[in-house]
């Protein structure tokens, strides 16, 4: 687990489902549950980072590879180090949440700009003929200068939270069979104590490391970084389960929120597996978090699948997964999608379809897991407004060449929203319905065919997709 290298201001680095990456900075006096539990000290403070995406509408996944973040005070030699080792991220599903990378120490300071060096990309696709396609990118642009506008300022007192934002449409071009990659970042600043709870959620999905009554500590499955998460009466479990009856080395998917303070609350804990996971390649237990591409159906029954794992659950590296069904494997939904208003009856083995976000643990046999659960797992998809909204429900116009398209023919597609949606980036339930048709947003949530040729998504989180900031010149001192 993370711990503090010595006394001193705090960074943690996040990965959002969301359309950007966040920065927390907290308070000098600040204690609790998050993996910094001493004070800073004197001229330093706390501070959150966190890393989202907006996705590209055929992209399966998306993976880069940062290798140096820095800010800086625009001062010559005043860069400052907020990502202490490579961190290799899987972008693709990450809109409108955030998820824990990195905590590390940080100079109360006013900074004015963040510069992002990435060291590889790697797209898994579906090309022009619908196959999907795993390819390399040549990075065209390896360090990207964003400025801070405003300015962000880490006091010794308060907490700050600052999103930087990777826009995949914007950052991978496809032409042909060349690919390439160059940074296209969005920049927002805020007072955590001021931001809406939308823009505070964390969601991560990772290995158990330990828990008790009143702590979590979860390993993600992108930075194998481990964090330390509060769990109080508010803190949500599926019927039956408690903190002692997780196991181990059990997968499961976490949502919290960052409190004032700046330490980490869950709010739901849904296990992916009951089983402990080695995660390691080789081992029995195998699965993973990602997108259905095909199904196979024997009499009416999906007998299998084949899926692009976005997170792998024991450690493969494979960019595809064969799934097999049996009469016993468990169907459920998470406390999240319990929250929107979805009961467990309405996703079944006859809801399985391309296109559609799964989690499967199991028996890994032979490169074919042999799955004991399927649990329906958000999904990010990008797009226009096709209308105004009206009440809970909109219809989100899907961009030319999404893979919903593709497998499910559809160009357009009902979104629902709810009291537990939660809108991002200054967004309100009242605001948003303001918004004009052909508004860019991105929703993460639940995709289910509530008949057939009808789909539905249930949103869990909406935001407006945020315009990239015009790159800077490197600073000398960066």
């Amino acid at each position: 687990m993370y711990s503090p290298k010595g006394i001193g201001p705090t960074l943690l680095l996040v990965a959002l489902l969301s359309t950007a990456a966040s920065i927390v900075g907290c308070s000098s006096g600040s204690t609790g549950t998050m993996s910094n539990p001493l004070g800073a000290a004197a001229g330093t403070a706390p501070f959150l980072f966190t890393v989202s995406d907006a996705p590209l509408a055929n992209v399966l996944s998306a993976s880069v590879t940062l290798s140096s973040v820095t800010l800086s005070t625009g001062t010559a030699g005043s860069a400052v180090s907020v990502l202490p080792n490579p961190a290799t991220i899987e972008l693709s599903s990450l809109a409108g949440i955030q998820e824990p990378l990195e905590l590390e120490n940080i100079a109360a300071a006013t900074y004015t700009s963040a510069t992002v060096t990435v060291s590889a990309a790697q797209v898994t696709y579906l090309n022009a003929s619908g196959v999907v396609t795993t390819s390399a990118a040549t990075i065209s642009q390896p360090t990207i200068t964003v400025a801070l506008s405003p300015a962000m300022t880490v006091a010794t007192s308060g907490e700050v939270h600052l999103d930087l934002g990777f826009n995949l449409a914007t950052s991978f071009d496809l032409t042909g069979t060349t690919l390439t990659f160059t940074p296209a970042i969005s920049t927002a600043a805020a007072a955590v104590s001021a931001e809406a709870g939308g823009d505070r959620q964390l969601e991560v999905v990772g290995s158990v490391v330990s828990v008790s009554a009143n702590t979590i500590v979860v390993q993600g499955m992108d930075s194998g970084n481990q964090f330390t998460y509060a769990i109080d009466s508010a803190t949500v479990l599926p019927a039956g389960l408690t903190p002692a009856s997780i196991a181990v080395g059990s997968i499961v998917q976490l949502q919290a929120q960052i409190q004032a303070d700046g330490t980490l609350l869950a709010m739901s804990i849904t296990p992916q597996s009951s089983e402990s996971m080695s995660n390691q390649s080789g081992s029995s237990s195998g699965g993973g978090d990602g997108l259905i591409v095909s199904v196979t159906t024997v009499g009416g029954q999906v007998t299998g699948f084949t899926m692009v794992p976005r997170e792998h659950f024991d450690g493969s590296t494979a960019t595809t997964l064969a799934v097999s069904l049996s009469p016993s494997t468990v169907y459920a939904i998470d406390q999240d999608a319990l929250a929107l208003g979805l009961t467990s009856a309405e996703f079944t083995n006859a809801q399985l379809f391309p296109g559609q976000s799964v989690s499967v643990s199991g028996t890994n046999t032979g490169g074919t897991v042999a799955a004991t659960q399927v649990t329906l797992s958000p999904e990010s998809l990008s797009g226009t407004l096709a209308a105004i909204p009206t009440g809970t429900s909109f219809s989100l116009a899907l961009p030319t060449g999404s893979y919903l398209t593709t497998y499910d023919a559809l160009t357009s597609l009902s979104v629902v929203t709810g009291t537990a949606t939660s809108f991002d980036y200054q967004l309100t339930a009242a605001m948003f319905i303001a918004l004009p048709a052909a508004t860019s947003v991105e929703v993460n949530g639940y995709l289910l065919q509530t008949a057939p040729g009808i789909f539905t998504l249930y949103a869990e989180n909406v935001g407006q997709t945020q315009a990239a900031e015009t790159p800077e010149a490197p600073e000398g001192g960066g």
